[in-house]
């Protein structure tokens, strides 16, 4: 765990890591537990239970720095009058803690998912859950956003929601210029300028508050969904059992390999996107890569419930 203890002047924050985790890239983000009333009590109480890889919570108040970000977006949160976003806002600054960690588990992690847990407060005309994956575009690969959302709705059918890239006219509480979501969907300047494109690797939740912030009752449904839709992931030593890989880590021509139980088979490039993906019953797998380009992939085995990512 990593964590800002001393004189306190930059606020990073905590960061919490498992070291044996079921869920190896899934990290949950909570950048205004201070504000946004109990997500990061919330965000806790499903890391404990999803054992996921890691765990962000963000170090002081967002506007306890009057000094604005540079960063694009507005808010009316601080002063009751629309302003610019301030510095110490987790997930509308590229220059902190928050940020950089986000950045190198994104890099460093095949596959990587990242859930952001916040709240707001509700409106007549609102909604009790705001979901996006960042943008108004829909994944060509897995929409966690939906995902979420239906598990969501089966474990308690009186929520009500609205989603970025479904619900396209919906303007509020998006996350469009989170620069956490920015940075994950390909913006190569975050701080200013949006995504124009999505992975839909980052799912940004708002939600109000009694139905699924109040108390562990609520904690419990946003938990549930999640254990529903992310699935667990094998430990090394696990999935040495169950596939043979028969290729080197450097692999030229195709990639080899056999188990049992496998279900689907993927291959993703260092940005994400899905080079190569296969629903398939076969025991033995191959996989040509010579009109592949060279550079890093991560190879993606489902097999059974569980799935293990090899880079």
């Amino acid at each position: 765990m990593l964590e800002e203890k001393n004189t306190q002047t930059n606020y990073w924050g905590t960061y919490v890591f498992s070291k044996t985790p079921d869920r190896n890239n899934l990290i949950l983000q909570s950048p205004h537990s201070s504000d946004d009333f109990n997500t990061g009590k919330q965000a806790i109480y499903a890391f404990n239970r999803l054992n996921n890889i890691a765990l962000f919570l963000n170090g002081t108040q967002r506007c306890n720095n009057s000094t604005a970000s540079t960063c694009a977006g507005t808010t009316t949160v601080c002063s009751g009058v629309l302003e610019a976003l301030k510095v110490f806002d987790m997930a509308h600054n590229t220059n902190n803690m928050f940020q950089k960690t986000t950045e190198v588990l994104f890099n460093s992690i095949a596959n990587s998912l990242f859930v952001q847990l916040q709240g707001f407060s509700k409106k007549s005309s609102d909604p009790y859950v705001i979901m996006t994956n960042g943008t108004d575009i829909t994944p060509t690969t897995d929409d966690y956003v939906t995902m979420i959302k239906n598990e969501l709705f089966t474990i308690d059918n009186s929520l009500t929601f609205k989603l970025g890239h479904i619900d396209t006219d919906w303007d509020r509480l998006r996350g469009f210029t989170n620069t956490q979501g920015r940075f994950i969907n390909g913006s190569a300047t975050p701080c200013n300028t949006s995504a124009s494109e999505t992975f839909g690797r980052f799912i940004h939740i708002e939600q109000e508050k009694s139905k699924l912030r109040q108390d562990a009752s609520g904690w419990e449904k946003m938990n549930a969904a999640l254990d529903n839709v992310f699935a667990k992931t094998l430990a090394v030593d696990e999935f040495s059992k169950k596939v043979i890989l028969k290729t080197t880590n450097s692999f030229t021509n195709s990639i080899s390999f056999s188990a049992k139980n496998i279900t689907k088979v993927e291959l993703f490039n260092v940005l994400g996107k899905s080079v190569y993906s296969k629903n398939t019953t076969d025991e033995n797998i191959q996989i040509n890569t010579k009109k592949m380009s060279s550079g890093i992939y991560f190879l993606k085995v489902h097999i059974g419930n569980a799935t293990y990512t090899k880079k």
